[in-house]
């Protein structure tokens, strides 16, 4: 798993969901433990696609439900070639 990443995710996690960072560890339900509501859940989606310049299609976001889910997926997009 990507440090990098893993601050940067928690630190959107936090401005979103007005956190403190130090509240959100890895193995959080993003609906349980952080009680987002869906839509917290697609503003952060869409914070976490500007951040990270990749798109996160609702279809493949909706089964992330732990904040090391989102870590590992978007690590998995920032391996994938960008399209030109």
């Amino acid at each position: 798993m990507n440090a990098n990443v893993q601050q940067r995710v928690i630190k959107v996690i936090s401005e979103i969901l007005n956190r403190k960072e130090s509240e959100i560890r890895l193995d959080a339900s993003i609906r349980d433990d952080l009680q987002a509501s869906s839509l917290d859940q697609m503003t952060l989606y869409v914070a976490l696609e500007d951040e990270f310049q990749r798109t996160m299609p609702p279809e493949e976001v909706t089964e992330l439900a732990t904040v090391k889910d989102i870590v590992d997926f978007i690590d998995r997009k920032l391996q994938e070639t960008p399209l030109t």
